[in-house]
């Protein structure tokens, strides 16, 4: 997947159920938010569609555009940009990516199954 680009990235995050909340014994509402978070920045993402060079710009265009408190939406950010360097430099991270994508959407809604690691 060379010619990946970051809207892809993007759209294999949100397809593979990891921006969606795990059962947990604990008060979940800040996970919640935050999850919530990634996903409005993965949508804006998309909807930039930035080539794979400007995808720091883009980034810090959504922070801009989120606005205060951007500490969160930084670190969140920093993630995205951490799964875009992993999807571009590990081999077969992409094609993992694409695996729990698919996985997901087979499983009915609000199934929150295990997910694989990473091999």
């Amino acid at each position: 997947m060379s010619d990946m680009r970051p809207s892809d990235l993007a759209l294999f995050l949100l397809a593979s159920g990891e921006t969606l909340p795990r059962k947990r014994a604990r008060d979940q509402q800040a996970d919640i938010a935050g999850l919530e978070l990634k996903r409005q920045i993965l949508d804006m993402l998309l909807a930039i569609d930035p080539e794979p060079d400007e995808l720091d710009a883009a980034l810090m265009r959504i922070v801009a555009e989120l606005g205060p408190p951007m500490g969160p939406t930084r670190a969140i950010c920093f993630t995205v940009r951490e799964e875009w360097e992993a999807a571009t430099l590990i081999p077969g991270f992409s094609e993992w990516l694409l695996d729990q994508a698919l996985r997901e959407s087979q499983h009915p809604a609000g199934h929150m199954g295990k997910r694989r690691r990473v091999q």
